[in-house]
């Protein structure tokens, strides 16, 4: 009796499980995040962000977009070495504000 309860413990573990595992497709070589446009499930496929990481990360952006991908380490729990591993995955693109054109 306890062994089948067991086996459908595991499963449903499994079972609950599986989207976060299904979230963490790893990035390829040129395949870049943009810090200031993706959404945490996008933030959570860089190696060492989990969820809190990566809502860390839209947080920060909320307050001051990124200018450089390296103003990424102004968010908490981001050290240099994590960076280094990264920053061939990150760009920081749509910082700046557009100049009003020209009046004629």
């Amino acid at each position: 009796m306890i062994a089948p309860l067991l086996r459908l413990a595991v499963l449903a573990a499994l079972l609950a499980a599986s989207p976060a595992f299904a979230a963490k497709k790893a990035l390829s070589p040129g395949e870049r995040i943009d810090l200031n446009r993706a959404t945490v499930s996008e933030l959570m496929r860089l190696p060492g962000v989990g969820q809190k990481k990566a809502q860390a990360i839209v947080a920060h952006r909320q307050k001051a977009p990124f200018r450089r991908p390296d103003d990424v380490l102004q968010v908490k729990g981001l050290g240099p070495s994590w960076f280094q591993k990264v920053k061939g995955n990150l760009a920081a693109g749509g910082a700046e504000k557009t100049a009003a054109p020209p009046q004629r």
